[in-house]
């Protein structure tokens, strides 16, 4: 994969900083058809950095089973600034292709230190709602909606008592003391996503028994909704600071 990354860059002019597997792969749920989704951020070149004409904050690449997303550093840090838990996803990673980034481990503990659990509830409880209305305006309901839906609902209860939900699909069970109705639906469906299709629909007999529970856990979590907790200013300043003196080095 660094490999692949490394030729993409090669005939443009962004410096490649920081890549990782993100998706099904990273959560422990991919399916043998599972895209490898590469995601992470770069810098524009000097050039495109002072020109007065505004370039692409993103680079995409879609070839076969190979998915690339490309921030550019600015793009990258004013989402993680908002506490945006996709990319919070992003940098918490342990399956990391490539990285260039100095101070890394440091950076990393300050970006988490300083994250809202409130935004990162409301994105986890948003996936599982969002997944419920496609299935309402009649998209499959798949073992790969399910477990979406699934992870999002334990990983949102987690961010109700301000504890930072594992991305492995394993040790995310392993949050819980005991298993509830939704943990047990995903034990027993989980190897059934694992050795099937992306696209395999869920059976008829389990369909609504495992919507129900979807539904009821989430109604649930709203009522358990936290407040923000954590120093905003505190996670600009870190961003900022490492921004500055990343830009400081390469720009000079």
């Amino acid at each position: 994969m660094r490999k692949q990354i490394d030729n993409l860059f090669k005939d443009i002019e962004e410096k490649p900083l920081f890549y990782i597997e993100s998706g099904s792969r990273l959560w422990g749920i991919e399916s043998p058809d599972s895209d490898f989704d590469v995601r992470g951020f770069h810098l524009q070149s000097k050039q495109q950095y002072f020109d007065f004409n505004k370039h692409r904050d993103i680079i995409e690449v879609m070839e076969g089973d190979f998915d690339f997303v490309s921030y550019d550093i600015d793009k990258m840090f004013g989402l993680l600034a908002k506490s945006n838990p996709t990319v919070f996803e992003w940098i918490r990673s342990n399956i990391i292709y490539f990285n260039e980034l100095p101070d890394w481990i440091n950076f990393q503990k300050d970006i988490i230190t300083n994250f809202d659990f409130k935004a990162l509830f409301y994105h986890y409880l948003s996936l599982t709602t969002g997944h419920l209305n496609l299935k309402e305006k009649g998209k499959k309901f798949t073992y790969k909606m399910a477990f979406y839906c699934i992870r999002g609902l334990l990983s949102a209860d987690l961010a109700t008592r301000q504890i930072i939900p594992e991305l492995l699909i394993d040790e995310l069970f392993k949050q819980f003391d005991h298993d509830n109705d939704i943990l047990k639906i995903a034990k027993e469906s989980l190897e059934r996503k694992k050795q099937g299709s992306e696209k395999q629909e869920i059976m008829e007999n389990n369909k609504q028994k495992i919507l129900i529970a979807i539904q009821d856990f989430a109604e649930q979590l709203k009522l358990k909704a936290p407040e923000s907790s954590n120093n905003k200013h505190k996670l600009e300043s870190v961003l900022r600071n490492y921004s500055f003196n990343l830009k400081a080095s390469f720009y000079g």
